[in-house]
């Protein structure tokens, strides 16, 4: 009987080392900024082993850095081929894996496409961690050139710009915001241009304009006014360039889309809201 539970645990060895997720260190997906891999081993149709993520993120006005995450998996067979389980921070994700000759084919969730995963050894998942720091090291070098030319480009174009529009759907009310001047440094100054229509045939609509000072570094937007003597904040966000950008406004519970503008778009959108008004 010992014979026999000795032949059959090294058959049942033998097969789970045949098993293709048994014969490679790891597996790889490298793209720019971006590295994938994991290190698993399949035994009688059970899957153990770790996700690992690297990438250089790069975001807007903020400096590059270098996320690293490192997850358990569990896994098993299916007839298609794995099926791993990932802990991300409390959140499991599901991921579907099979071969596809050497390479591993992994769909995690939600993701239209699978990515091809590399059969490689430890040499290669070393080489690839430093090819990564590396790419953040030239990220971090460059990052103070490329942000001093997104700048300049913004403002740049900001100065160009005639003025920003918003309009009221229900046509009550329409807001004109002019910068006069954008430096450099992030400061603004500027007008409000406010457009009302007051629904009275003898007073159509009532136009009051207010001065603006405040603050950008192309995509936050602070501007300060007085209203009725106190000084008032509108608080927004630029849409990723000078073109557009959200803004608060005190007779609004929300921010309202302001939109780049040419002086005959702004002109014709003037006469057509106080002929309107005027028709009421």
């Amino acid at each position: 009987m010992l014979i026999g539970i000795a032949a059959w645990w090294a058959a049942s060895a033998a097969g789970d080392r045949k098993d293709p997720l048994n014969q490679s260190d790891a597996f790889a997906y490298r793209e720019n900024g971006l590295l994938y891999w994991f290190d698993v081993n399949s035994r009688t149709g059970k899957v153990k082993g770790k996700q690992h993520k690297m990438r250089v993120i790069e975001e807007i006005g903020k400096p590059p850095f270098l996320e690293e995450k490192h997850y358990r998996l569990k896994g098993k067979e299916t007839d298609k081929g794995y099926e791993f389980k990932v802990n991300h921070g409390g959140n499991t994700t599901t991921i579907a894996a099979w071969f596809s000759g050497p390479t591993l084919m992994v769909e995690e969730h939600g993701e239209q496409a699978a990515k091809e995963y590399k059969a490689v050894g430890q040499e290669e998942i070393d080489k690839n961690i430093k090819d990564i720091q590396q790419e953040y090291e030239t990220a971090v070098y460059h990052s103070e050139e490329k942000e001093n030319t997104r700048l300049r480009n913004f403002f740049s174009d900001l100065n160009d710009i005639h003025g920003f529009l918003y309009s009221a759907e229900n046509g009550s009310l329409q807001l004109f915001l002019k910068i006069d001047e954008a430096l450099l440094q992030g400061e603004l100054s500027g007008t409000l241009l406010v457009i009302a229509d007051m629904g009275n045939p003898n007073n159509p609509h009532e136009e009051t304009t207010y001065a603006l000072n405040g603050i950008t570094d192309g995509q936050m937007l602070r501007l300060y006014t007085e209203i009725d003597g106190k000084q008032t904040m509108l608080k927004g966000n630029f849409h990723g360039d000078a073109t557009a950008f959200d803004l608060s406004f005190w007779l609004a519970d929300n921010q309202l889309p302001f939109k780049a503008v040419t002086e005959e778009e702004y002109k014709q959108s003037y006469t057509e809201f106080r002929m309107k008004a005027q028709k009421r």
